[in-house]
């Protein structure tokens, strides 16, 4: 188990008891420092507020369990219009929404998919591309996904 999926089981309790969706977890080195970002979300959408509360209460939690040993910036954010789509209950929710998705392997000629997303049933996420029409793509084959937002 890498760093990231480390972080995201430690702080999963925290987020359920309430009712936060911890949406993604990046760790990544930029200008010489760590960076730990964590993007939450809610039903009633994440205010300023949410993420200073959980600011303090995530980096309470981190400090505790020394998963990182090396110093790091945190960062507590809303996912924004084009948010990651990684969980199955993410798929669900978003079904109607324009999204954008690269699989690990080709589907009829094809790793890159924008349409909307029509269903999510068993394992099988069915988008309706705009340059093949239908296609169903299994879940374990999906390297990105997000919601394409218009503006």
């Amino acid at each position: 188990m890498n760093k990231v999926n480390n972080i995201e089981s430690l702080l999963s309790e925290v987020s359920i008891e309430n009712n936060i969706e911890i949406v993604d977890v990046q760790y990544i080195k930029e200008n010489g420092d760590w960076v730990l970002r964590i993007f939450i979300d809610k039903d009633s959408g994440v205010t300023m507020s949410d993420c200073e509360k959980f600011s303090y209460i995530f980096n309470e939690i981190l400090d505790k369990s020394n998963i990182l040993q090396e110093s790091y910036i945190l960062e507590v954010s809303s996912p924004g219009l084009n948010r990651v789509l990684k969980q199955e209950k993410s798929f669900k929710r978003f079904i109607g929404s324009k999204v954008r998705i690269q699989t690990h392997i080709s589907i009829n000629n094809q790793k890159n998919f924008l349409g909307p997303l029509l269903s999510f049933n068993n394992g099988i996420v069915t988008i309706n591309d705009v340059t093949n029409g239908v296609v169903n793509i299994n879940f374990s084959d999906i390297k990105k996904a997000n919601l394409e937002t218009e503006i």
